[in-house]
């Protein structure tokens, strides 16, 4: 342990990167959708890998399996950066009192957990959008701005019914909150960076959204194909105990 906190800064920041890149870039919902439901989420619903079509595919408990490790994508990075930069884990004020080098470090592995997530390179460079991974480089990074967005999104959808104008809603607000609870550069430019990346990311629902064609959030749209499953696992219980 001893010897990581040694390295050149450098060789930190490289090994943040590579970490934050590669693990953010993991595709879970895929995974999961193959390895348990012989479905491959890239083929079915949006397209997306994501948690909401996750949750419209393969239904609920699949779709909060997602959301956690999709979060993880974002605090692990987050983590190791502030491991490598020598402050205890559980200690923020220092890496928050300026624009320190650790600060930067946090902020690089926060950044390429999105990009890797939205851009993976073990599918051809696609990913989902980055909405639950960039909540958890919040809940990791900057806790105050993690509880005022989840807020938000939360009564936006329950408002609109649209995930999408939730998601868009934070991203705009994103720069803004961090602005006023963590005011130093590395956090007020990471916000901006990834709100770009957010609401890019959004463009095809934005424009559904201007047409009247994009999906409504409905707690009735259980997955399907979670249904299909579960229908098969009850009638193979069913069989066996017969």
């Amino acid at each position: 342990m001893r010897a990581l906190l040694e390295l050149s800064y450098p060789l930190k920041l490289g090994i943040v990167i590579a970490f934050a890149y590669f693990f953010g870039a993991i595709p879970f919902s895929l995974i999961v959708g193959k390895l348990f439901f012989r479905v491959d989420l890239r083929k079915e619903g949006s397209g997306n890998l994501g948690t909401t079509n996750t949750f419209r595919i393969l239904g609920v408990k699949p779709a909060i399996a997602i959301l956690i490790l999709d979060m993880l994508k974002g605090v692990l990075p987050v983590m190791l950066a502030r491991f490598l930069g020598g402050t205890p884990l559980s200690v923020l004020a220092a890496a928050q009192s300026s624009p320190t080098a650790q600060a930067w470090l946090m902020i690089a592995g926060a950044l390429t957990a999105v990009i890797g997530h939205s851009a993976s390179p073990y599918i051809k460079f696609r990913g989902g959008k980055g909405a639950a991974t960039t909540a958890g480089v919040m809940l990791a990074l900057m806790p105050k701005v993690f509880i005022i967005a989840a807020i938000l999104f939360i009564g936006t959808v329950a408002l609109t019914h649209y995930v999408s104008v939730g998601t868009l809603a934070v991203a705009l607000t994103f720069p803004v909150l961090t602005a006023l609870f963590y005011p130093q550069l590395p956090y007020i430019l990471l916000s901006l960076i990834v709100a770009v990346i957010l609401i890019y990311l959004h463009r095809a629902n934005i424009k559904r959204l201007k047409e009247g064609t994009e999906p409504r959030f409905s707690w009735k749209n259980r997955g399907s194909a979670g249904e299909h499953r579960e229908a098969e696992e009850d009638a193979s219980g069913s069989s066996t105990k017969s």
